[in-house]
């Protein structure tokens, strides 16, 4: 056996013991959970949103389905990018012209369609 292949071993078997070390516990998962509440917040609101549209009012489940996304953009401009969590994807300018732009294209699609008839 090579000194090389016995190395990358042990090195394998050290990462192995350093994330069983790392193990998440209900208490960590929680704290990690909590720690995305700006994604938390805006896909609670887009959630309240499709169960409003799934009650058979679509143009007021949409709208607030839009506001769900809108208010993802702000919190993606108004806070610093170690709070906003799995807001941010790419750079603040890029995550805000994509919010703007799918927040806009649903707030107007909510407000042309016709009511029924």
């Amino acid at each position: 056996m090579s000194t090389r292949a016995g190395s990358h071993r042990a090195a394998a078997s050290s990462r192995w013991a350093q994330a069983a070390e790392r193990r998440l516990t209900p208490a960590s998962w929680l704290r990690a959970t909590f720690r995305q509440w700006p994604l938390l917040l805006s896909l609670a609101v887009v959630a309240l949103g499709t169960v409003i549209v799934a009650e058979n009012h679509f143009r007021r489940g949409t709208f607030i389905i839009a506001a769900g996304i809108c208010l993802a953009a702000v919190l993606r401009a108004v806070l610093p990018s170690g709070v906003a969590g799995l807001l941010k994807v790419r750079s603040r300018a890029i995550d805000l012209l994509t919010l703007g732009f799918l927040g806009a294209g649903t707030l107007i699609a909510s407000l042309i369609v016709p009511p029924p008839s």
